[in-house]
């Protein structure tokens, strides 16, 4: 069956994400706009899921528990998990690459954590931006021995050496590969038909009214985390 996703959306947790980003505007606007799957991927952090895993269930959609990880290599990665607990195992795993630096809301704003009412329970103080000392190969290590998924995030904002290196020293980092929701697909076309990849488009949302429109669409056996797990694993020679 055909279902509309999103898998990139942020909270307020992210410093460049909007008061408005909180748990339950996300779920109500996603609901709003029809869709059927969402990923919550905050940068470097999967603090706000807890809420998300209270509330998921007043909802007739596929929420992904997941983060998005700025590599050594300045690359952005969307990881996606099956369980919410798989999530928790991870933040363990990454904080030990995590600069503990304090994070500045002067210059860029707050990093809100909030409750199942949307209350904000507390500033998260230690920083969540730029990258972490996680280097690729081993971000892939942790994220396969957690039977987890690694998408290459906004492809199109990286340099054109990407797709060089992605059939060659990267060519099983990644699961499957992200174009922006609202980039002109058709001016990196002929270069993504020569990898193997899915690719996915997603909203990168940091604004409520950036979350996607009911318009990408996946074709899964049925809505589970394990049928999408399986479809964003295939390869084009599978």
């Amino acid at each position: 069956m055909k279902y509309f996703y999103d898998l990139h959306i942020h909270t307020a947790l992210s410093p460049c994400a909007d008061i408005l980003m909180s748990p339950n505007n996300i779920l109500n606007m996603a609901f709003l706009k029809s869709l059927n799957i969402i990923a919550i991927t905050d940068h470097n952090s999967t603090l706000q899921l807890d809420v998300f895993d209270e509330l998921k269930n007043s909802y007739e959609m596929l929420v992904v528990p997941g983060a998005e990880i700025e590599v050594k290599e300045k690359y952005h990665v969307v990881c996606l998990f099956k369980t919410f607990a798989t999530a928790k195992k991870f933040q363990k795993a990454l904080n030990v690459y995590l600069d503990r630096k304090m994070h500045d809301e002067v210059i860029y704003g707050e990093q809100n954590l909030f409750d199942e009412y949307d209350d904000i329970i507390s500033n998260y103080q230690i920083s969540l931006m730029g990258s972490s000392n996680i280097a690729l190969v081993d971000l892939r290590k942790i994220i396969k021995g957690l039977d987890g998924v690694m998408i290459l995030a906004h492809i199109e904002k990286y340099d054109s050496q990407i797709f060089e290196k992605l059939k060659t020293e990267y060519h099983d980092l990644f699961d499957a590969i992200e174009v922006n929701a609202l980039y002109d697909i058709n001016k990196i076309a002929s270069k993504l038909d020569e990898l193997p990849y899915l690719v996915v488009r997603d909203s990168d949302a940091h604004q409520i009214t950036d979350i996607s429109e009911a318009v990408n669409a996946i074709e899964l056996e049925e809505l589970t985390i394990e049928a999408l797990f399986k479809k964003l694993k295939e390869k084009k020679h599978d």
